[in-house]
C-alpha cells in the first residue's frame, strides 16, 4: 500500500489565507495528484452499538443499506468510542482528542473556543460546512456547531411523542439544500463537509412501522408492546437503581425494539446515500457512518448508556467509503477509536491538520493524530504513540497502545437522579471510570479504587470480575492509568488518581 504524509501541525500556510478566493482553489486539491477536494458526508447514529448491525455479523438483517456501502469499502470491527455518552464523545469526533484534553464533559458542559474543530478545518480550506442535529447534546448551546456555516437543531421540531425522532425532517432538510446546490453554479464548485447526527435508536424505542414489527420476537404481547415503546427517562434510572422491576420479558421486547430503531436508521441512511447517487455525488463524497456511543439493555443491571464502561457502551459501528482512496471490501481488525476520524477526514481531502496546543498544552497526544488504517494515502500525524504508560506520551511496555474511554464524575446526571429518586443512595455513582483495554484484558479504572478486571478472550460479556484474584496486576494497571490521567493537558483531567 502506498503510504503519504498529512502535513504536521503548523506546516504549510496558515489556513486562514486559504481564505482568497484564488488560493483557495489551489488549496482544493486532494493529496494524491490533482483530483479535486472530495465532499465529505459524515453520519452519526446516536446511541447505536456495534453488534445490532448485521455487517458486524449480528443474527438479524437490521442494516441491509449500510450493509451495502460497507461491501463498497471497508469496515472497522473494533471501532471504540472514546466516552459513553453524547457531548464528550462529539466532541472528541470534532477535534481528535480524549475527553480528558478537550475537557467537554459532565461538570464543563461546553467545548471550549480555544480548541480548532473539524468544521472549522473544512470551512478555512473553503469547504461549505453544514450541520443537522436531532439530539439536543449535539446543540448550539453546548458549542458544538463551532465551523459549520449552517447548523440545524432539528431536535427543536420534534415535540410530544412521534415515532420519528427527526430523521425524516432531517433527510427533508439535507434534500432541500442538495437541491438548492443543484441550481446554484458557486455552490456546486464548492465541495461540502456534511454533518449528519440521526437521534434513533435513543430511548425511547419507538420506531415506526413496518420496522417496529419486524423484530419483535413470537408470540408478541401487544400490550407490552405498546406500553414498553414509550418506557423512557425516569423509568431507566428506577431500573438502574433498582427501585424498579420490569416483566417477564420486558428486556427482550425493548431489545426487539431497539433492533427496530438500528433498521429504522438503516433506511432513513440509505435515502441520505440515494439523494447523492442520484445527483452522481457518491462516488466523490467520503462517507462515514458511525456512532458516538452504544447501549445497555440490561447488561450488567443497566438500562441506557451512563455511569459504566462495558463494551456495550464503547463498541461502536464504523463504516468508511470512499472509492478512490478506501478499497473495497475491508474487514480491518485493528483497534481504532472515534476521534481518529479527525485526522482521517481531513487527510483525505488534503487538509493539514490544525495545531491545537492551547495554554501550553502538548499539541499531540495519544491516538490524537492516527488516521485509520486501509485507507490509500495516508499516514499518520506522527508515530502511533503508546497510550502515556510510563510518562506524559511515552510507550508501555510491548509497544502496545491501549484502547481509552472515560466518564467523569457526571455532576449533572447525579442531579438528576437525585430530582427522580429523593433519598436514594448514590455513593456507588459519585467517581469517575476508565476504561483501559490492552490486548484481551481491560480495567475499569475507579477514582474511588473498585477496579474491575476482565479478560476479554475468555469472558467478552465481561461478566467475571478478576480484580479479586489479581490484585497485583489489577494495581499495575492502576499505574498505568493514572500516570495517563496525569499526562499534560490543557485543562484538570477528569479526576486526580489516589495518592499512593
Amino acid at each position: 500500500m502506498t503510504i503519504g504524509r498529512i502535513a504536521r501541525p503548523g506546516s504549510g500556510p496558515h489556513p486562514g489565507r486559504l481564505l482568497v478566493a484564488t488560493a483557495l482553489l489551489s488549496g482544493l486539491l486532494a493529496a494524491c495528484g490533482s483530483r479535486p477536494a472530495p465532499n465529505v458526508l459524515l453520519v452519526v447514529i446516536d446511541t447505536a452499538r456495534a453488534d445490532r448491525f448485521s455487517f458486524d455479523g449480528y443474527r438479524r438483517d437490521t442494516s441491509p443499506r449500510i450493509a451495502a456501502l460497507a461491501r463498497e469499502g471497508a469496515v472497522y470491527e473494533r471501532a471504540c468510542t472514546p466516552a459513553p455518552w453524547t457531548l464528550p464523545a462529539h466532541a472528541s469526533l470534532f477535534t481528535g482528542l480524549f475527553p480528558s484534553r478537550h475537557g467537554a464533559d459532565s461538570g464543563h458542559l461546553r467545548l471550549d473556543d480555544d480548541l480548532p474543530t473539524l468544521a472549522e478545518a473544512f470551512r478555512g480550506a473553503g469547504y461549505r460546512t453544514l450541520g443537522y442535529a436531532a439530539n439536543p447534546w449535539v446543540g448550539r448551546q453546548y458549542r458544538l456547531d463551532r465551523g459549520f456555516d449552517s447548523y440545524e437543531e432539528i431536535w427543536r421540531q420534534v415535540h410530544g411523542e412521534e415515532e420519528d425522532a427527526g430523521a425524516t425532517r432531517l433527510n427533508a432538510r439535507v434534500d432541500r439544500w442538495l437541491t438548492w446546490r443543484d441550481g446554484n453554479q458557486e455552490a456546486r464548485r464548492q465541495p461540502f463537509f456534511l454533518f449528519v447526527n440521526y437521534l434513533e435508536p435513543h430511548l425511547p424505542y419507538n420506531p415506526p412501522e413496518p420496522e417496529r414489527s419486524a423484530f419483535l420476537t413470537p408470540p408478541v404481547d401487544a400490550a407490552a408492546v405498546e406500553r414498553l415503546r414509550r418506557f423512557k427517562h425516569p423509568e431507566e434510572v428506577r431500573y438502574i437503581l433498582g427501585l424498579t422491576a420490569l416483566a417477564p420479558g420486558d428486556l427482550r421486547i425493548l431489545s426487539d425494539l431497539y433492533d427496530g430503531e438500528i433498521a429504522y436508521a438503516d433506511r432513513r441512511v440509505g435515502e441520505l446515500v440515494d439523494l447523492l447517487r442520484r445527483r452522481a455525488l457518491l462516488d466523490r463524497t467520503v462517507v462515514v457512518i458511525t456512532s458516538d456511543h452504544g447501549e445497555e439493555i440490561g447488561e450488567h443491571g443497566f438500562l441506557d448508556h451512563k455511569m459504566n464502561v462495558y463494551d456495550p457502551l464503547l463498541r461502536i459501528p464504523l463504516v468508511l467509503r470512499y472509492p478512490p482512496a478506501v478499497p473495497a471490501g475491508q474487514r480491518i481488525a485493528d483497534p481504532v477509536m472515534l476521534q481518529d476520524l479527525f485526522p482521517t477526514l481531513l487527510g483525505l481531502a488534503g487538509i493539514e491538520t490544525p495545531a491545537r496546543a492551547p495554554r501550553g498544552a502538548t499539541a499531540v497526544g495519544p491516538r490524537e493524530a492516527v488516521v485509520l488504517p486501509g485507507v490509500r494515502g495516508l499516514a499518520t500525524v506522527s508515530p502511533r504513540l503508546g497510550g502515556g504508560v510510563a510518562g506524559a506520551e511515552s510507550t508501555p511496555p510491548g509497544g502496545a497502545e491501549p484502547i481509552v474511554a472515560e466518564f467523569a464524575r457526571p455532576v449533572q446526571f447525579l442531579e438528576v437522579m437525585r430530582e427522580v429518586v429523593h433519598g436514594a443512595d448514590l455513593t456507588p455513582f459519585e467517581r469517575t471510570l476508565v476504561a483501559w483495554r490492552s490486548g484481551d484484558e481491560k480495567l475499569h479504572w475507579s477514582s474511588d479504587g473498585r477496579h474491575r478486571l476482565y479478560d476479554l478472550a475468555r469472558d467478552p460479556a465481561e461478566e467475571n470480575d478478576l480484580a479479586p484474584q489479581h490484585p497485583e496486576r489489577v494495581a499495575a494497571l492502576a499505574a498505568q492509568v493514572e500516570a495517563w490521567l496525569r499526562r499534560p493537558v490543557a485543562r484538570p483531567p477528569l479526576a486526580q488518581p489516589p495518592r499512593r
